[in-house]
């Protein structure tokens, strides 16, 4: 069976919390540390150091189009080293090299976890994680042209990152992939975590059972990976500030925090997707 799962998602909208989902579930709903719960290549798709490692090229000494070219030669020997399911962390676009080629291989691709949450809530969650203003935010949401950790400035640890406008980032995992794809919304796995769950060990084939499920789903309770966060902090925290990456976790929180222009711009921006997928 092919071993790459994409976890895919736009930044913010519940990525980390599936992947510890994941991570408990395939250890029997076993307790996991936030900062030690994965092996040590089931990372992100876009991590510098295991791509100058798989390709035995300094990534630093490449332009931002020689890495995207030769990202999908660096995933097929990531699944060559077997040992799957790999589940991959994937903020990019569905997108094609400039070489022309899928950026995610078909050929060494299992399935996909495509995960979205209401864009008013990634714009606040963003804005706070990242240090930003909202309105950047809601700007930088709405380019199509927008690349996280760019090398145009600095050499960041992770890969530059295509994540296309919000709606564009969604769109490309929802109707571009030559392999299955099982789209999750935030606000549904918040409703319902075990029954996201069991959606995606179906779509991954990983034999499991309800009681097993509710042990992942307990573990990995949003209070719990707080209280750990709290108490050891969390290696994927992008600041050292007061602001925590497991903040708040919860659905509608964009009414306490975005202005109603806001509010208003981010669905003028995206509203035919926001309604497709259910937000508006």
């Amino acid at each position: 069976m092919k071993p790459l799962v994409w976890i895919a998602s736009y930044p913010k909208s519940g990525n980390t919390w599936m992947r510890l989902a994941l991570t408990s579930l395939l250890n029997g709903g076993a307790a996991i540390d936030i900062n030690m719960s994965r092996r040590p290549r089931d990372v992100s798709s876009f991590n510098r150091m295991i791509f100058d490692d798989l390709v035995g090229v300094e990534s630093s000494e490449l332009t931002e189009d020689e890495i995207l070219a030769a990202r999908p030669a660096a995933f097929r020997l990531w699944a060559a080293e077997g040992g799957g399911p790999l589940f991959l962390k994937v903020h990019e676009a569905y997108i094609d090299t400039p070489k022309g080629e899928p950026l995610f291989p078909a050929d060494v691709s299992r399935a996909a976890i495509h995960i979205v949450r209401d864009p008013r809530d990634v714009a606040v969650s963003t804005a706070r994680s990242y240090g930003n203003d909202i309105d950047t935010v809601i700007a930088r949401m709405a380019n199509p042209g927008h690349v996280q950790s760019s090398t145009r400035h600095q050499v960041n640890p992770t890969l530059p990152q295509p994540l296309s406008s919000w709606s564009g980032h969604a769109e490309s995992w929802l109707d571009r992939p030559r392999f299955p794809v099982l789209t999750l919304r935030y606000e549904d796995m918040l409703e319902d975590m075990a029954a996201a769950l069991r959606r995606t060990a179906a779509i991954i084939g990983i034999t499991t059972d309800d009681a097993t499920i509710d042990r992942a789903v307990m573990a990995t309770r949003f209070d719990r990976l707080r209280q750990q966060e709290e108490q050891r902090g969390f290696i994927e925290s992008r600041t050292q500030s007061s602001v925590f990456f497991f903040r708040r976790g919860i659905a509608g929180g964009w009414r306490d925090e975005l202005t109603p222009a806001q509010a208003a711009r981010i669905v003028t921006d995206h509203g035919p997707m926001m309604k497709r997928l259910g937000y508006i």
